[in-house]
């Protein structure tokens, strides 16, 4: 799905030929988008975000008001501009959003444009697609002053904006917006915005809008970086053309919850002494917000919580490590007590053994002198025979005792010295540095 959406968005940027410049009818209000490069629409987030996708603010949790102030330089003149904007969650829907904002321009030689609007944006869950979160749906009614800056008078019209935001829980972000659709003759043509964002690690968000109006296309990127639990944020993208001259724009922001500080610039990269390039200062306050102390505070003491509950998990695995030793301990011991109740019942039963062949000899011998005696026979001479010895039962264990090494037992068990290599290929875990660990039972194989 990605990949046919990458698809479609360069196809299309091939496609409609690319704008030489752009006009002062182009520029929107908002310090955050302008650092950006304009590439804005797919997170349109603040309270400038209708002006670049009426469905940015959806689901917003904070009362909020802002405004911003700019100028830009090009050929034809100086632009000067200011807006204010408002947005409040809307209470009968959960997730609704609605909003206002004036914009006001003045370009010298140039144009003016005048405008008053309002937004409404919602959450919402279209079960037709796959995605993990709702869609971000919205819309823009304004009224809108405008002249063409040749002297005509300008003039009213009614006008509205709609668009839409897909998220993913990937961080993936995309936009469609159809703006500026309004009767006033002096304003400029209807436009089709596609934008796309991503956000990686919650520290890099890398955005682009391709915008197509009149025929012609222009393709806005720009990135933004979240450091210091979000107290700092740095964008830069590509600038505004405006009326044939490229810049290349920076912009910073200070989170001071619950105010916000944004301001940007931009340079034209050809020559810094060519006019070009502007700046622009937005102030906003979230009403009801966390102050940034307290969001820091808190979540150093939520990570503090984190730590505190991986030492007690790390405690408990200690303690069930120290508890299944012992037993592991109380094991060896039993079976070690059990062996040698087992090698002295070995030695009984080769005791018994033994007893039970000479009692058997006896018998034998008993049985012969009465049928000899029956027959008339003379009694059969007694041969005295040596006993039967049992060979030894290996292998044998051997408890290790002080100073006991591995030639002595070998010398022991062998009669040589010279085979100790035998118990140390049985018993090498049990051998340190040559000697055998004290106390340990060692295995006494076969010579």
């Amino acid at each position: 799905m990605t990949r046919r959406a990458l698809a479609v968005f360069l196809a299309l940027a091939l496609a409609v030929p690319q704008a030489g410049a752009s006009a002062f009818n182009d520029v929107q209000p908002g310090a955050r988008a302008m650092g950006m490069g304009t590439a804005f629409s797919a997170i349109a987030d603040d309270a400038f975000g209708p002006f670049y996708n009426p469905a940015g603010t959806a689901n917003a949790p904070f009362v909020q008001g802002a405004g911003t102030i700019g100028r830009m330089q090009s050929p034809r003149g100086t632009l000067s501009f200011m807006s204010g904007a408002y947005s409040r969650p809307y209470e009968p829907i959960n997730t609704a959003t609605i909003g206002a904002a004036y914009y006001l321009e003045r370009q010298r030689d140039g144009g003016d444009i005048d405008t008053l609007l309002g937004n409404y944006s919602q959450e919402y869950k279209v079960r037709q697609l796959p995605l993990s979160r709702p869609v971000k749906i919205g819309a823009n009614v304004k009224i809108v002053n405008s002249s063409a800056g040749d002297g005509s008078k300008g003039k009213f019209g009614l006008g509205f904006d709609v668009g839409a935001i897909a998220r993913s829980n990937t961080g993936l972000a995309a936009g469609v917006v159809l703006s500026d659709f309004v009767t006033a003759l002096a304003y400029p043509r209807p436009a089709v915005t596609l934008a796309g964002a991503y956000t990686y690690q919650r520290r890099w968000t890398l955005a682009a809008d391709f915008r197509v109006r009149g025929g012609l296309a222009e393709l806005h990127p720009g990135v933004e970086g979240v450091f210091h639990n979000g107290l700092l944020r740095v964008r830069a993208g590509r600038g505004l053309n405006l009326d044939g001259v490229g810049t290349l724009s920076f912009g910073l922001g200070l989170n001071f919850s619950p105010m916000v500080l944004d301001v940007a610039m931009s340079l034209p990269p050809t020559g810094l002494n060519r006019s070009g390039g502007g700046y622009q200062a937005t102030f906003s306050y979230r009403f009801g917000a966390p102050s940034f102390t307290g969001q820091f505070v808190g979540s150093a003491a939520t990570e503090a919580e984190g730590l505190k509950r991986e030492i007690v998990e790390l405690e408990d695995k200690r303690q069930t490590s120290a508890q299944d030793a012992n037993v592991a301990e109380t094991n060896k011991a039993a079976a070690r007590t059990q062996l040698r109740v087992l090698e002295q019942r070995v030695k009984e039963a080769q005791d018994e053994y033994r007893a039970l062949l000479k009692k058997n000899e006896e018998l034998e011998y008993r049985a012969a002198e009465k049928a000899a005696a029956l027959q008339g026979r003379p009694k059969p001479v007694e041969i005295k025979t040596k006993p039967r010895v049992l060979p030894p039962a290996w292998p044998k264990r051997h408890v290790v005792m002080a100073g006991d090494t591995l030639r002595t037992m070998a010398a022991k068990y062998y009669g040589d010295a010279n085979q100790w290599e035998r118990i140390y290929d049985a018993n090498r875990a049990k051998v340190e540095r040559g000697l055998p660990a004290e106390g340990a039972t060692l295995i006494i194989p076969a010579p």
